[in-house]
């Protein structure tokens, strides 16, 4: 049976605009266990809020992912989450420990690693002191250091410096790097409050994000890193879908954007056999 038969129509079309590989090949049954967040978060500088996460139990092998980005791992969706890793892994129980921190560039993700942070009054261990089975670093692309080439090489440093870092602590870590969704150039940050970009500057931030989500992209593919790329899938022409975008700023990812991020993930995991 054809995989795309498990998929609502709407995913089908996004399939056959953009040929990739994240839709797997059989629908299973898991449990996933989130760990709870903050009710805010910050969207260029603004508290924003969002639903709360609750924890899901189950049994089965546990497997700790910890996931480290900006905003856009903070308001991932835990539904779509938790449906995505039940399409995968029908006997595994994941705890997702999340280290997404809005308004926060990729530099600042290496204290998180090895250090106790506090984010929105909310203290965390390091991730490291999780016992992380897997680590997943998002491109932090939405907080980056500007469209040039030094700001890329930066991104590009941190990034080494992070995947340095977790190898150091234990080669056993298994380490996955993941774009998220591209930005739309028109409507790119439209309901955040206090905040109101000029045509101009909404195609010249969108351009720019895009810059660091392929510079991880090409990262992942010169150092034999899994991917999960959910920023190819989510173009429509040269812009993001639109449907994958938060309306609500314009920014974030929806739920059928955080089901695309999270599928992409979960994909990935299994297709590289990351929780063996």
């Amino acid at each position: 049976m054809s995989p795309l038969l498990f998929f609502p129509l709407y995913y089908q079309l996004l399939e056959a605009y953009h040929p990739s590989s994240y839709l797997p090949s059989t629908l299973t049954i898991t449990n996933v266990e989130v760990i709870p967040t903050p009710k805010t978060t910050q969207v260029l500088g603004v508290s924003t809020t969002i639903p709360p996460l609750s924890p899901v139990g189950g049994d089965g092998k546990v497997v700790n992912l910890a996931l480290i980005g900006d905003s856009m791992i903070d308001t991932l969706s835990e539904n779509a989450c938790m449906a995505s890793f039940q399409k995968y892994f029908p006997t595994t129980k994941f705890n997702l420990l999340k280290y997404g921190y809005g308004s926060t560039n990729i530099e600042s993700a290496a204290k998180r690693l090895t250090e106790n942070t506090t984010y929105l009054d909310h203290s965390n261990s390091s991730v490291l002191s999780q016992d992380p089975d897997i680590i997943l670093i998002e491109s932090f692309a939405y907080n980056n250091f500007g469209n040039s080439q030094s700001g890329i090489d930066r991104q590009s440093r941190a990034l080494q410096n992070l995947v340095d870092t977790i190898k150091k602590k234990s080669l056993n870590i298994k380490i996955v790097l993941a774009a998220t969704i591209a930005p739309d150039s028109v409507t790119f940050g439209n309901g955040v409050k206090d905040v109101y970009y000029s045509a101009l500057e909404k195609i010249d931030k969108s351009t720019t994000i895009k810059l660091y989500l392929q510079n991880l992209v090409n990262f992942a593919g010169k150092n034999n890193l899994p991917l999960a790329d959910a920023f190819h899938p989510s173009l429509f022409g040269k812009d993001g879908l639109n449907e994958l975008i938060n309306p609500a700023d314009n920014i974030h990812p929806s739920e059928l954007g955080s089901e695309l991020f999270c599928d992409t993930v979960a994909k990935t995991i299994f297709d590289n056999q990351l929780t063996n």
